[in-house]
């Protein structure tokens, strides 16, 4: 947080002593072009897990809430998981599970496909796959967008 502030605060002092608008532009598109290849790095490295899975048929279980002790700071942030059972062994999804339209996405007792991952000792449900295979695709057209979007800003003088 403290290096978006710096970040921030460097980028107005730039833009008073230049008198243009750009740096203020550029501060704000290469912090989001930052933030979506960090993105995208991430999801990608969940695709490599996503190759390196089985292919199993499993059931959904039901969606528990988890805790985890971040950093061991003491503080422990609380996020819903779904869980499904392979072969009598229950397994976590890798995402946390939908909140908005859990209801339709999550049925009890449903037979589905599944991939799992056994060094991690997760699966990836469907929309997990999904999510592995759009949120690169959808990182990289951002970032190139933005890029773009600076190319022209700089060209038209702003």
């Amino acid at each position: 947080m403290e290096f978006v502030i710096v970040y921030i605060i460097i980028a107005v002092i730039l833009c008073m002593l230049t008198g243009r608008l750009f740096f203020m532009v550029f501060a704000v598109f290469s912090l989001f072009i930052l933030i979506s290849a960090v993105l995208n790095v991430y999801f990608l490295y969940m695709l490599t897990g996503l190759f390196g899975s089985k292919r199993k048929t499993g059931e959904f279980l039901r969606v528990e809430s988890v805790k985890n002790n971040i950093f061991n700071t003491g503080r422990a942030i609380g996020y819903k998981v779904a869980v499904y059972r392979i072969e009598d062994k229950e397994y976590e999804s890798v995402f946390p599970a939908e909140g908005l339209f859990g209801v339709y996405f999550y049925r009890p007792s449903k037979r589905c496909g599944l991939r799992l991952d056994v060094k991690r000792g997760k699966v990836f449900d469907k929309y997990n796959i999904a999510s592995c295979i759009m949120w690169p695709v959808f990182c990289t057209m951002l970032c190139a967008a933005m890029l773009y979007a600076l190319a022209l800003f700089h060209r038209m003088g702003i």
